[in-house]
């Protein structure tokens, strides 16, 4: 690992790497509640539709909730060397290789959560169409781009670059996939909390689904093939799901 940097403001020394896994987590989560249900309420008159005022939340989120996490790791030693980004074809290769395995172990769950449960009066990924009447193009638009390509792009790097580095250092390679794809699908359900409470027991057992399914080979294929390849396999799974989102 990096010789960590000094941070002061941080309660965070060189090699607390289940400390600073820890504190990312919780630092993750709060960020996100409050951007995307307090910044997202406050923006959502001005802009004139909620999913936008979503959006643009996020998109203020993603970059203080990266520094913050990339912050905590190097003060502890996990330094831009160890996030493991190898873009190199192999790795990559197996981030298109992960999709395709999500896709069928999802549909395959949905098959079976429709039979037990009955049919959905949507089926889309995110568990809810995330379009509606009225929406204006733009906010669509940066939904695709945001929740497509952006918010991958910093989970993998604050989730799988750095809470899952740390905590292989920390535990070892199998318990950090265990920990940190537990850690990953609750942080969604506290997030998605406002919807899932009122939605019917097959959406959140789709959601719930594709979410284990999503953070299980996520940090598989970071402890294999590095954290270029689970963000090669996020964005090639975000991006499907979000277009179905607006088609649900």
């Amino acid at each position: 690992m990096s010789e960590s940097r000094s941070r002061d403001w941080l309660p965070v020394s060189s090699g607390s790497y289940g400390v600073a896994a820890a504190l990312a987590v919780a630092a993750w989560v709060l960020l996100e509640v409050a951007f995307r249900h307090g910044v997202a309420a406050v923006l959502a008159d001005p802009l004139g539709t909620a999913l936008g005022a979503d959006m643009a939340a996020t998109l203020l989120f993603l970059p203080v909730a990266a520094f913050v996490i990339t912050e905590l790791g190097s003060a502890a030693g996990v330094d831009r060397a160890d996030w493991d980004y190898d873009v190199a074809l192999r790795p990559l290769v197996a981030g298109v290789g992960g999709t395709v395995l999500f896709f069928a172990l999802y549909l395959a769950a949905l098959a079976g959560l429709v039979a037990a449960l009955g049919a959905p009066q949507s089926a889309g990924l995110g568990g809810g169409g995330a379009g509606g009447t009225g929406t204006p193009t733009w906010a669509l638009a940066l939904f695709v781009a945001v929740n497509g390509v952006a918010v991958p792009v910093a989970e993998e790097l604050a989730w799988r670059g750095v809470v899952q580095t740390a905590l292989t250092e920390r535990l070892g390679v199998a318990a950090a996939v265990a920990v940190t794809a537990v850690a990953f699908v609750l942080k969604h359900l506290v997030v998605d909390a406002p919807v899932l409470l009122g939605a019917s027991a097959l959406v959140v057992g789709t959601r719930l689904a594709s979410l284990v399914l999503l953070s299980t080979v996520l940090c598989l294929l970071r402890a294999r093939y590095g954290t270029a390849s689970s963000t090669v396999a996020h964005v090639c799974m975000n991006v499907p799901a979000s277009l179905a989102a607006l088609l649900a």
